[in-house]
């Protein structure tokens, strides 16, 4: 009997040979891709240049405050300066696919890699006027972050801001 099921799935599947079959078996690297295929991992990853452009200037500008630092010269005695992280470059990296059992929501995570390089302001006497100075004398000091940022089944972009991702 399960011999008659396993038959009549294979003529079944054969005789198919609809255009699902051929996605499936395209994705899972069984059949070449045609000629202009572009999967859903692969459309979002052409967003993510959109994505990266406009969440960079935002990052920039809620970052423009900075931090204030203080270094220390010893004895109780040092400096004041305001130091600035500012993304410079960014590169969508790679777009997974999500779903969650408990809430039925399916969708997709975009990853997008920015590069950033820090910059500081003059060194004060006090907290107060190193506040007041701009961050703009540049550092030897650079980094890199990842963000995850959420996109529903149907590949488009929520317009949340990221998360930080720890990849």
């Amino acid at each position: 009997m399960k011999i008659y099921a396993g038959i009549a799935a294979c003529l079944f599947l054969c005789s198919c040979s609809s255009d699902v079959t051929d996605k499936v078996m395209v994705d899972f690297g069984l059949k070449e891709k045609p000629e202009g295929y572009q999967s859903q991992s692969d459309a979002i990853l052409t967003q993510l240049r959109a994505v990266g452009q406009g969440e960079m200037k935002r990052m920039n500008g809620a970052g423009r405050r900075g931090e204030i630092r203080f270094q220390d010269a010893g004895g109780m005695q040092g400096t004041y300066y305001k130091e600035v992280k500012v993304y410079e470059s960014f590169q969508g990296v790679d777009a997974q696919s999500y779903s969650t059992a408990t809430a039925g929501e399916r969708g997709y995570y975009g990853y997008v890699d920015y590069t950033y390089r820090l910059y500081q302001s003059e060194r004060t006497p006090n907290k107060a006027e190193a506040e007041s100075k701009t961050a703009d004398i540049r550092t030897d000091k650079t980094g890199h972050e990842t963000y995850r940022y959420k996109f529903g089944s149907g590949g488009t972009w929520d317009g949340h801001e990221g998360e930080l991702a720890h990849r």
